[in-house]
């Protein structure tokens, strides 16, 4: 690592800055492709994102929304991205919405943030409805991803009317503080209800530049990840863009693993849950076909020649992961944790698996691995513009990444910052070679009365390995009078394909079976005790992280 040059990178003070740089350096490169219902490829280059974004912003500025909280509900897409990039171009605040939340909820956030107006899809339009009006903070909606929309008026419409405009002209110009809000993202509430974490310019602009220094993604990157979450939105489309790359989005995840093989690209960032459906996938074909002990075999040859630094390779494990994955080289894992024997399956196949870490309040990357430089148990290297500290094993990070705070709750802020350091509320450590391991999450921890204490990722991890467990979730349940007696217990939703014709009976048979193993191999206190299963998947974030709460 301490002779791993970085990687060349831009560093922009402010979203206007950002703009006049992809129009000066990569305008005629492809930017953002999406595939329709037919697979037909639409695309934009950059210097046509440019143009929609100019023209939206001197619409914007037209209407007096220029500098206000604007929010965006919707599916990704590349109106999406040309929305919030003008709303923080011109001096807003992007407030982004989680829209497959709750009517309730969704209204909350829009309250929350002090919304103006609001950019939705068209699915979401009555939803967004009850927010207009005498009674609701919002004074005018427009509808993305339509170039008509009856009685609202459509991004597309709003965008070529103000580029018409800049024909004749150059516009107006904004200028805006490096350190002045640019977003609203709000938490994606494991454990508590979301909150929303005001971004600035530099915070977010920054936080891109250092993850381009770390790692190079190569020209084609896709991803299906929610763009308001800022995993999906600061490391992956803003992030492509910063580089000049060609950014291949999904919308759907029903077909996120068509685009991926129509995409055909270097790499994709994504969250542990894609990844092993992915893996799933693969060995339920083997298994199908009758090769399952054929791949292990080969797999555990690849495996050797790895440790002894053979370059010897295998055209059916070539050929496994074309099936699987296309063309991709590289993969980016965040959100969760991605099981070691996962990512190193997939390495096997001839993938350069990265993880990395980060949360909503760090703009979000805070560690990522180096694509000549990684540990595939850890989360990575800090990021260059951010240090990291260990307090009593909570993770504390200073730096540019760090928000402005909670937006408007002042106690909440207070209640997670010790001067310029932030506390994660995740538990880890660093090594000696300043590889960052998180071991779970403070909140999540099992406190028994005896003093014992248990970090349940640990737990769910092992139970995870078990073919038949498509998801699980590890817990303290009470067993007694006092809040401390509790016993550990395990709630599982099965894997539908592999429990298809199994009874209830079967299914908890086998796991119990298998836990009983893993129970073997810990001390009595980290034991799971009770095992019940689920009928209905687990509630989830926008980030596939299962809600806790």
């Amino acid at each position: 690592m301490k002779n791993y040059p970085l990687y060349p990178a831009k560093y922009y003070d402010t979203f206007p800055d950002f703009i006049a740089g992809l129009e000066r350096e990569y305008a005629d490169r492809p930017a953002v492709s999406y595939f329709n219902r037919r697979k037909e490829e639409t695309c934009f280059t950059f210097g046509e994102f440019v143009k929609h974004v100019r023209g939206l912003q001197e619409m914007l500025a037209e209407l007096d929304l220029a500098g206000r909280h604007i929010a965006i509900a919707g599916e990704n897409s590349y109106d999406w991205l040309v929305a919030f990039v003008a709303i923080a171009g011109c001096g807003g605040v992007a407030v982004c919405i989680d829209a497959e939340q709750s009517d309730e909820t969704i209204h909350q956030m829009a309250k929350m943030a002090d919304v103006e107006a609001i950019f939705v899809s068209e699915p979401y339009i009555d939803i967004c409805k009850p927010l207009l009006g005498k009674d609701g903070p919002v004074k005018q909606m427009f509808v993305l991803n339509a170039k008509e929309a009856g009685s609202y008026q459509s991004l597309q419409a709003l965008a070529q009317e103000g580029a018409s405009k800049l024909d004749n002209g150059p516009g107006r110009a904004f200028k805006v503080d490096p350190d002045q809000g640019a977003e609203i993202a709000f938490t994606s509430g494991t454990t508590s209800l979301s909150k929303p974490v005001m971004l600035s310019h530099r915070n977010i602009l920054h936080n891109i530049a250092d993850s381009i220094a770390y790692v190079d993604l190569g020209r084609k990157i896709f991803t299906a990840l929610p763009f308001y979450h800022t995993y999906g939105l600061t490391c992956t489309a803003l992030g492509a863009l910063a580089r000049g790359a060609h950014l291949y989005i999904n919308g759907d995840l029903k077909t996120a693993m068509r685009d991926l093989q129509l995409a055909q690209p270097d790499s994709m960032l994504t969250v542990p849950l894609m990844l092993e459906a992915i893996h799933n996938q693969i060995w339920l074909s083997a298994e199908k076909a009758g090769k399952a002990e054929g791949l292990r075999k080969l797999m555990s040859v690849s495996r050797v020649c790895r440790k002894m630094g053979l370059p010897w390779r295998s055209s059916k494990l070539d050929e496994i992961r074309e099936k699987a994955v296309g063309r991709l080289k590289i993969v980016v894992s965040g959100g969760a944790h991605l099981d070691s024997e996962i990512a190193d399956e997939f390495a096997l196949l001839g993938l350069t698996m990265l993880q990395g870490y980060g949360i909503t309040e760090c703009s979000p990357l805070i560690a990522v691995n180096r694509n000549e430089a990684f540990n595939t148990g850890s989360v990575g290297y800090v990021m260059p513009g951010c240090e990291v500290k260990i307090e009593q094993e909570e993770i504390w990070v200073r730096g540019v990444n760090v928000m402005k705070g909670y937006y408007n709750n002042p106690q909440q802020t207070a209640e997670v910052m010790e001067g310029e350091w932030f506390k994660t509320g995740d538990l880890g450590y660093l090594d000696k070679d300043g590889h960052l391991f998180i071991t779970g999450r403070k909140k999540n921890l099992v406190v028994f009365k005896n003093g014992n204490k248990v970090s349940p990722e640990k737990i769910e991890e092992m139970i995870h390995k078990i073919p038949l467990v498509k998801d699980v979730l590890v817990y303290g349940a009470a067993s007694g009078a006092s809040a401390d007696d509790v016993k550990l217990a395990a709630s599982i939703y099965p894997d539908p394909e592999r429990a298809q014709g199994l009874s209830s009976y079967e299914i908890l048979e086998q796991l119990q079976s298998r836990i009983d193993q893993i129970n073997a191999t810990l001390p009595l206190y980290q034991q799971v005790q009770m095992v019940n299963i689920r009928e209905q998947p687990f509630a989830k974030t926008g980030t596939q992280k299962i809600k806790r709460y």
